[in-house]
Formats: C-alpha cells, structure tokens, sequence
C-alpha cells in the first residue's frame, strides 16, 4: 500500500496523511488519519420483534446524520491544530531571526557608545581648563607650584601657573609688580618690563600694572600697566609665557579696557580692538597712528597785496569856520518876481 503523496506545493513526496510539508511548511489539506472512516463494528442482533399490522421504518437516516457530524467535528479538530501547529513553527522562525538581528544590531550600537565615549573623554582630557600646558606634568614641581600658590593666595594674584617640564613657572602679581617664581631652581624675581622693551614705559611711583591675564592660546601674558601718574594713560603688552627667553611686545598706549573677548583702547578719536591674545582686530592703534603721514602746514604768510582805498578826510570844524569867513556874502534885497497871471 503506497503510504506517500506528492505535495501540492512542491511536489515531493510526503506521508498521505500529513497536514504540512516539512519541506515548503504548506498545507497539504490531505486526510488525516482521524479522517479515514472507522471501520465497521459488529452489531449486536436485536432480539426480533413481534409482527405488527404497520411496518416501522428503521433510524437510518438519524444514525447517517450522527456519523456525518462526528466526521466534520473531527476534521474541524484536526485543521485547528495543524494551524496552531503552523503558527508556533511561523512565530518560531520569526523570533529566531529577529534574535539574531537585534544582537546584531545591540552590539553595533554598544560599540559606538564606546567610541563615542572615549572620544568624549579624550576630548575632556585636551580641553581641561587648567594652566599647564601640552608639556607631561611633573609631580614635583607640580608640589613646589602649590606650596607656593597657598603661600601668595592672600597676597597676590595668580596669572598663570604651568606645572610641567618645559614652563616649570608661576606668574603672579603683587603691590603693582608682575613676578614669576621658577620651580627649576626655585629662584623668585620681578620682570623687568621696560628692560624688556624700550617702549614700554610702567609708572611704578603710582598704579605700577594695574592687571595681568593668561592669553587664551596659552602662549602669552597681556600685562595693562599705567604709563602716567593719576593713570591717564595706560600701556597694553604681550609678554612670550617661556622663562628661558622673555620676549615683550608693545601693543598699543590708551585707556585700556578689559572686555569679555578682549580690549579696547582708546586714545583721543582713536579706537583700537584686540581679541584675548593680544591679536589686533579692527582699528588704527598707536604704532599705525604714529606712522600715518600727516598733512604739510603751511606757515608762511600769504603775499596778499591789496589796494588799500583811501577814504576822503572830512574838514575839521575850524576849517569850515575859515571858509565862511573868507568867502563873500551876497545878499539880494529884492524880492523875487511873481509869475504873470494868464489872461482870461
């Protein structure tokens, strides 16, 4: 007895009862083996009944109808369960696909938290706003520094400190004098501004340097010191951060301003601005001032030669009483002739 059939789907050869395919997974819609008719059992001989006048049609109709329905309820059942069957093989595949993606695509995502991460914190490590700059940090003139600084945390102002290998040095700033500390060889001393430069000019008898500020590059320190007693005009400087070669720039003579991004110097009509490394941004400052040409004067006098009008001089009272005496007096005693009237 052949026991396969081919399925509708694929064709191959499969078990004659079977629902799905295990080669495509569709349904077949074979019969089941709780299909397949019962077979016949034995009936019980009915003891026979006495004869009557009327014949009695036997329940055979009723019994075909039992049979049917138990047929359909069993068939019904079967479909239900293939079908969930079906379902838990299709929601099976489905989660195991979907598994493998999602830990897929979760460890990408955790991989690039993690990039993301570190560069964030090696970007925190750059930008740290502290005063030492890309030189390695050396513990032990890092603890020199700090002793130091708790030392003039009372009495002076700190302007920059650089606790590392190639500054090893602390700025700082007091009673109106800019000073620097070495923790190379631990030598303290004040920075000779106008020795640095001939034109920088400090009046120490008065406000001295009135401020000092790290330039935001790390590479310089802007100094604003009076250049006149009542500070009526100050001097703006750049000064090279290296302990080893100082080297002071003038930048421009005025009143100097501190702003939020820089300073403004103004000296009479003339407006100057600088950003916070001492870098001029718009305007003339004094060294461009003083080398702009100036317009020649002209001081000698005009040859203005002009013809000066010479205005009649009126006699004088005694002339005039000469004149009337010396001139002669004519009296005319008759009276003047009346006008002839016209005849009528």
């Amino acid at each position: 007895m052949n026991k396969t059939k081919k399925c509708p789907a694929c064709g191959r050869p499969i078990f004659h009862h079977a629902q799905v395919c295990p080669y495509c997974k569709c349904e077949t819609h074979f019969t089941s083996v709780d299909e397949e008719t019962p077979p016949p059992t034995a009936v019980e001989e009915e003891p026979p009944t006495p004869p009557t006048t009327e014949e009695e049609p036997a329940p055979v109709e009723a019994e075909e109808h039992k049979h049917d329905e138990s047929h359909l309820g069993h068939y019904i059942d079967h479909l239900k369960r293939d079908k969930e069957k079906v379902k838990k093989e299709y929601n099976k595949k489905i989660k195991s696909k979907y598994s493998g993606s999602t830990i897929l695509i979760g460890s990408v995502i955790i991989l690039l938290s993690l990039i993301v991460l570190g560069l964030y914190i090696a970007v925190q490590s750059m930008e740290q706003k502290t005063f030492s700059l890309s030189g390695t940090v050396d513990n032990t003139m890092k603890e020199v520094l700090d002793s130091v600084e708790s030392k003039l945390y009372q009495s002076s102002t700190i302007v920059a400190k650089f606790p590392d290998r190639e500054k090893h040095c602390l700025y700082y700033l007091q009673d109106s004098h800019l000073r620097i500390f070495d923790a190379k060889d631990k030598s303290d001393r004040e920075i000779d501004i106008p020795g640095l430069n001939a034109k920088a000019v400090v009046d120490y008898n008065g406000s001295g340097v009135l401020n000092a500020y790290l330039s935001s590059n790390k590479k310089h320190i802007i100094i604003i010191a009076s250049r006149t007693s009542g500070n009526t005009e100050f001097g703006l400087y750049r000064l090279t951060t290296d302990p080893d070669n100082a080297i002071l720039e003038f930048i421009d003579r005025g009143r100097v301003m501190p702003e939020k991004d820089g300073y403004v110097v103004r000296s009479g009509m003339r407006v100057a601005n600088y950003d916070a490394n001492g870098d001029k941004v718009s305007g003339i400052s004094s060294t461009e001032y003083e080398n702009m040409p100036k317009e020649k004067v002209d001081n000698t006098p005009k040859n203005t030669q002009e013809k000066k009008v010479e205005k009649p001089k009126l006699p004088s009272r005694e002339s005039l009483d000469e004149q009337i005496k010396a001139a002669p007096i004519n009296i005319d005693i008759d009276p003047p002739e009346r006008p002839q009237r016209p005849e009528i």
